[in-house]
């Protein structure tokens, strides 16, 4: 007996994929009789999609469809514990990423840590689905502070619920690399560097955020750096900010250590007691 729910599930999946317009994978009808070997192109590759392509998140993507925010969904980017990015195609052309956050995550609980005394999400709802909506626009405020005070961040689109159309990052016809799988020649380290160091400043004295995850992992290249997973990212005024901050740099200078920037460690400690006094002056 085959599951009609699961089944409908697994066309529309199929559909998005393979290009098929929204309006017409809602207004076409599907054979029941229809078998499930017919309709996937490679079973082993649509396991690793089912949890997140469930039906919510499908209705969840159908509304940023018809309010052409994205026309089809291409490929994925990346997949993680907390989340799905995939590379989509625009109405007018051209691509977006889209990230689909895990409502079945089992870290959703440590989100509040970055929430929690973040004065712009007050009396949120703490349910599940609730906190990780939260999440989603919080990272998408973020992204829109960082990007409107001229960091490089992709550029947010479009949010519903737990799903964020933002920019695609591209290097050289494909998704942009992490600096930790970049090769590089030194004298690029250094550029690097240097950019990443302003960018933590400008992130903290224009935007008043502390990035609170800044790894190798969450800065991408496409011939320069460019921040990512900014959800965690707090206001300075959280009261773990500083903490966060020296995290951030510490982490991010010990990478850049192993490059060749010996100085990388000692910039970091000047950064942090700048920044800090900055917060005291205020």
């Amino acid at each position: 007996m085959i599951d009609v729910g699961k089944l409908f599930l697994i066309i529309a999946f199929y559909l998005i994929v393979a290009g098929k317009d929204v309006y017409d994978i809602i207004s076409e009808r599907y054979d029941k009789r229809t078998k499930r070997s017919t309709l996937i192109v490679d079973a082993e590759r649509f396991k690793t999609y089912d949890e997140v392509f469930d039906r919510q998140n499908l209705d969840n993507i159908f509304h940023l469809m018809k309010r052409g925010k994205i026309r089809t969904v291409e490929c994925p980017i990346s997949t993680g514990k907390e989340a799905n990015v995939y590379k989509t195609n625009k109405v007018g052309g051209g691509f977006s990423a889209m990230k689909v956050f895990r409502t079945s995550t089992a870290t959703f609980g440590s989100f509040l840590e970055y929430i929690d005394g973040d004065r712009r999400f007050q009396n949120i709802d703490r349910s599940r689905r609730g906190i990780i909506y939260t999440w989603a626009r919080k990272e998408h405020l973020n992204l829109r502070t960082m990007f409107e005070k001229g960091v490089r961040v992709p550029e947010p689109e479009a949010i519903f619920r737990n799903v964020l159309v933002m920019e695609y990052i591209g290097y050289e016809g494909k998704p942009a690399p992490q600096l930790k799988f970049l090769d590089a020649e030194k004298e690029e380290w250094e550029e690097m560097w240097e950019i990443v160091v302003e960018t933590v400043r400008k992130l903290f004295v224009e935007c008043e955020l502390v990035h609170a995850d800044l790894s190798e992992y969450n800065i991408l290249y496409d011939g320069a750096p460019v921040f990512i997973d900014v959800g965690q990212s707090v206001h300075i005024g959280h009261p773990n900010a500083k903490e966060l901050l020296r995290r951030d740099l510490g982490v991010i200078s010990t990478f850049f250590r192993k490059k060749g920037i010996e100085g990388a460690g000692d910039d970091a400690e000047i950064l942090i007691k700048e920044l800090a006094s900055s917060v005291e002056d205020r």
